[in-house]
Formats: structure tokens, C-alpha cells, sequence
């Protein structure tokens, strides 16, 4: 017996190291870290069961018993913050706090077990088949501990049953059952050993928990996006080096341009501190107005604060190349013509960066929103089509300048859903009144991530523009809409004119929940919705480009067809 459980417990050992490596070959985001965390502490939780299994003395026993409690106190507190993660739960900070508070109690307690009576009133070591055994008479302590422990496979079973409710099919709703099995495996294999045998199976439904995320991780593919998009923008950032640092100077990484312009990053690790920009700067040249000058290019210093809850916990040294931007200004005095010829490229060319920033963002949306297929493209392109009339027409008055960037701005106008979480913008059919709600959320959200966004790469009317198609493309012309419930002029015209193209799209297209509808049919919910739902002095407008609608339309249809057959 002695034999088995000693190869048993080697090998879930060696298993827990084996994850814990595959483990951390992950980019750290927040779901990552829990795991890993979770996953060392387990390691922990392996080697006091082997010692325990090893051990011939009493006093070894109560050093087993004490390894085994450093990772047992952790463990599914750890498995809970992996679990609200993927659910996308933020934990309060008050419940992380008194659940961490109550670990580290916990710790203290059995690493001075020895010592008192809260945790074992007494024990002894004994042995079975030859396996040695401590018999022990419970505590209190160890009574709160069991407690707290059945309060957290709880909360796994109610958030389990909860986020597989949400999910009526796909692969979340499976994983969110093998993620229930993670947190549970270790429950069942100790409830097991008190009711079958004394014999610690533990680490046996700790061998079972880890495979599980294992497979969870590479087979299923839970990964944090968000992190791997962050670290994939800093990384893809060839214009700009970037080095961050924490409040107390202490160096927290950089991107590859700042590695290449100071070599001495490279062999800084994350303990070094850099007291000063300046300090890091060292002897590089600058010019009249502050500039640096390094391989042969032009740079502009910032330091930009980083903030959590209105408090400053670190700082980015942001260092962006204004070579051409300075070579510009050099010239102004001397090369007036040819510096305006110059400057006309360069915006023509910034604005085109701008655009396909604008494209970048709302395929991000699209790329996310299983359920569209190319519903931001088609609008822009509906858009442009109305806003031509609109233009040809010139009765509105609207300025050249203002449907150019009405028709620019018009792929932002679901940017909101990017803050709607996957399980409402992913699901294949119809919403719940209250998914719907939620869902209806993404016009305010927009309003709320685009200045952010766009602030520094365009100019106020611009943004002011794409904030009103984001924020009222879902107002009503009889006040029914929303978010705000605007009615008649009230509403931007840019959101009127967006609304029309937004709505005639979702009828003639296909969705995973609805057959498209024919044009006569789109085209009288249109016409008939006027002064009711859309603006009634744009339906002149609507009319006149009804045939090149239809003719955009089946031309997209016969497109993606022929795309499907290939």
C-alpha cells in the first residue's frame, strides 16, 4: 500500500511541476497569474503529501502537515479568482482582502499547530498497511477552515450554474463544466477519503484539477485577449519606445525600439530601479528646443503618469520619432512652397493612418460580433451612398468637410460593443430582455471609449462626430429610442443618417437568428418608419438611392457566395 501511494504521489508531484511549467510559458494576464499562483501553491500542497508519505517520525509528520497547509490555505482562493475571470467577474476588493486575510490566519495557525489546540486538540501518528498515518481529534480552527472551504465550492456551483444558464450552447457553456470539475476534484477525492478510506486521496483530485486546466488552456484556449492585445500593441509600436516604470522607480519593461536605443534595458531586470529620465538618458545629445538625438533621428520626450483608482502607481517614458515632423519645421523659413506641398502629403498620409486606425478598431468589433458578418462595412458603404445624395442634393446644407467625415467615422458607430462582455455579443440567437439592456449599453460606451481613443490622433470635430453616430444611431425620430430618448432635430443629423443605413443593413442581411428580407420588403419598413422612427426629410434621400442599394446589395451577395464556394 505504502508503495502504491508513494508512486501515486510522485507522479501527481512531477505532474504538478509539469503544469506549473506549461503554466508559465503563458503571457501573465489576470487569468494567467491566478492559475499560476494556484498552480505553485499545489506544488506546495504535492510535497508536504509526498514528505507525509516518506516520513517514519512523528515530527516529520508535523512537517508534512505543514507544507501541506502553506498550499492548502491558498488554493481555492486562487481557484476562485481564475474562476470569476473567466466568468469576467471582478471580486470585490473588501471580499479579496477578507479572503486573503482569512488564509494567512490560517497559515499562521497550522505552522504553530504544534503549539496549541485550535487546529488538532491532539494527534498521533499510527500507521495502515504500512502507510504512515497522523490520527488526529479536530479543532476549531480546523473546523472554520472546512467551512470555508464548503463555502467556496458553493460559490463555483452557483456561478457555474449561473454562467452555464447564460451559455444555451458552444464551447463556453463545456468549459464552464470542466472549470466546475477544477474547482470540485479536490472536494470530492477529500470527502471520499472520510468516508472510504484513510488514506489522503487529495493530491489525486489535485492531479485531476491540474490536467484540467491544462486542457482548458491549450486545448480549449482560455486566454486573457485583452492582456495578449495590450502586449501586442506595446510590442507592435515602431515609431515609439516605451519604458515603464512603478511608483518607486523601479523598472517594470519596455518595447523593442527602446531596447534597441538603450541597449543598457536589456540586461536590466524589473528588481534595478531608474532614479531619473535623466539618469537613463545619459549623454544623448539634444537639441535647442529639448529634442534627443539618437541614430541619427529626432525623438520627443514624455513621461505620462499611470493611474489606478485616482492614484499614480507608475509612469511610461514615452519617446516618439518626430524626425520627419522636425525636418518640416526646419524648413518653414527657406522652403515655404515646398513645405506645403509637403505638409498636404503628410496629412493626406495621416489621415489615411487615421482611417485605417478607424477600419482597425471596428474590425476588432466585428471580428468579436459572431453574429453581424460584415454588417461595419456594409453600413460605411450605405453611409457614403445617402450621404452623396445628401451632398448632390445640397438642400440640407451640410459642408463638404462635414459628410467626409460623417461617411470616415461611420465604421465607429458599434465601437461600445467592445466593453460588452463575449457571452452576450457572441450569442448565436435572439437576447433576453435583459441581455437586450445590456446590449443596448454599447451606444453610451462608445460616447465613453472614443475620445480616449481618438483624442490625439484627431481633431475635435472629428471626434465630435463619431461620439454623436456612436452615441444616437439608436435614437427615434418620435423620441422611442435610445440611450437618451431624443426625438426630432434634437438628434444629430449624423446619427439620423447612420440610423437609416444601420437598420437597412440588418433587414437584407442575414443573421444566425433571421433570413434576410427581400428589398420590396426592407424598402416599406423604411419608407413606412418615417417620421416614426427615422428622420422623414431624409426619405427623398433614401428613395433616390434605392436602386443603387439594391444594386450594392446583390453585388455583396454574389461576392460572398463566391468567397464561400472558394
Amino acid at each position: 500500500m505504502k508503495d502504491f501511494l508513494l508512486i501515486g504521489y510522485s507522479i501527481a508531484a512531477l505532474v504538478s511541476v509539469l503544469c506549473l511549467y506549461l503554466i508559465l510559458r503563458q503571457r501573465p494576464g489576470d487569468g494567467q497569474k491566478a492559475v499560476q499562483s494556484l498552480t505553485s501553491f499545489i506544488c506546495v500542497l504535492m510535497t508536504g503529501y509526498w514528505l507525509s508519505i516518506n516520513t517514519t517520525t512523528l515530527e516529520g509528520m508535523v512537517i508534512a502537515q505543514k507544507v501541506i497547509y502553506a498550499g492548502g490555505c491558498y488554493v481555492y482562493y486562487y481557484m476562485l479568482l481564475f474562476y470569476l475571470n473567466f466568468c469576467g467577474i471582478k471580486i470585490p476588493r473588501l471580499v479579496s482582502e477578507m479572503l486573503q486575510a482569512f488564509s494567512f490566519g490560517m497559515l499562521l495557525v497550522a505552522f504553530t499547530f504544534d503549539h496549541h489546540t485550535l487546529l488538532y486538540r491532539s494527534y498521533s501518528l499510527t500507521e495502515m498497511n504500512g502507510v504512515p498515518i497522523l490520527e488526529k481529534t479536530y479543532g476549531i480552527a480546523h473546523h472554520a477552515y472546512i467551512a470555508m472551504m464548503a463555502c467556496y465550492c458553493i460559490a463555483f456551483i452557483v456561478l457555474a450554474v449561473r454562467f452555464y444558464r447564460n451559455n444555451q450552447k458552444g464551447r463556453r457553456r463545456t468549459q464552464s463544466l470542466i472549470l466546475l470539475l477544477v474547482a470540485l476534484s479536490p472536494t470530492g477525492s477529500y470527502i471520499l477519503q472520510k468516508t472510504a478510506s484513510k488514506v489522503d486521496l487529495v493530491p489525486f483530485g489535485l492531479c485531476i484539477s491540474l490536467v484540467l486546466t491544462i486542457y482548458l488552456i491549450y486545448v480549449e484556449r482560455i486566454y486573457d485577449v485583452t492582456g495578449l492585445a495590450k502586449d501586442y500593441v506595446f510590442s507592435s509600436l515602431d515609431d515609439t519606445a516605451l519604458i515603464v516604470i512603478d511608483s518607486d522607480q523601479y523598472y517594470k519593461g519596455s518595447n523593442d525600439l527602446a531596447k534597441k536605443l538603450f541597449p543598457v534595458l536589456n540586461a536590466t531586470s524589473i528588481t534595478e530601479r531608474l532614479e531619473t529620465l535623466s539618469q537613463l538618458l545619459g549623454d544623448v545629445k539634444t537639441d535647442e528646443e529639448g529634442f534627443l538625438l539618437m541614430n541619427g533621428k529626432v525623438y520627443e520626450p514624455k513621461v505620462k503618469k499611470v493611474q489606478n483608482a485616482g492614484k499614480t502607481v507608475g509612469s511610461v517614458i514615452w519617446l516618439t520619432d518626430v524626425t520627419v515632423e522636425r525636418e518640416h519645421v526646419r524648413l518653414v523659413d527657406n522652403y515655404q512652397k515646398k513645405l506645403e506641398h509637403d505638409v498636404k502629403e503628410k496629412t493626406e498620409h495621416i489621415e489615411q493612418i487615421q482611417q485605417k486606425i478607424v477600419l482597425g478598431m471596428a474590425n476588432i468589433i466585428e471580428n468579436r460580433d459572431a453574429s453581424t458578418g460584415g454588417h461595419i462595412r456594409r453600413t460605411s458603404d450605405v453611409v457614403s451612398i445617402l450621404v452623396d445624395a445628401i451632398r448632390r442634393d445640397g438642400q440640407l446644407g451640410l459642408p463638404d468637410e462635414f459628410c467626409t467625415t460623417i461617411v470616415r467615422t461611420a465604421p465607429l458607430h458599434d465601437i461600445g460593443k467592445i466593453a460588452v462582455e463575449d457571452r452576450i455579443l457572441r450569442k448565436p440567437g435572439k437576447y433576453t430582455p435583459e441581455e437586450f439592456e445590456i446590449m443596448k449599453t454599447h451606444t453610451t460606451k462608445g460616447a465613453q471609449i472614443l475620445p480616449s481613443m481618438l483624442r490625439d490622433v484627431t481633431d475635435e470635430n472629428t471626434l465630435r462626430i463619431a461620439c454623436n453616430i456612436a452615441k444616437y444611431h439608436h435614437e427615434k425620430w418620435n423620441g422611442k429610442g435610445y440611450p437618451e430618448h431624443l426625438a426630432g432635430a434634437d438628434i444629430p443629423i449624423e446619427a439620423r443618417i447612420m440610423a437609416i443605413a444601420d437598420v437597412y443593413d440588418a433587414l437584407v442581411s442575414e443573421r444566425c437568428y433571421k433570413e434576410a428580407m427581400s428589398f420590396d420588403q426592407a424598402y416599406d419598413i423604411i419608407t413606412e418608419s418615417m417620421g416614426s422612427h427615422f428622420d422623414p426629410g431624409l426619405e427623398k434621400y433614401f428613395i433616390q438611392c434605392r436602386s443603387e442599394l439594391e444594386e450594392y446589395y446583390t453585388y455583396a451577395n454574389q461576392k460572398q457566395v463566391k468567397a464561400a464556394e472558394v
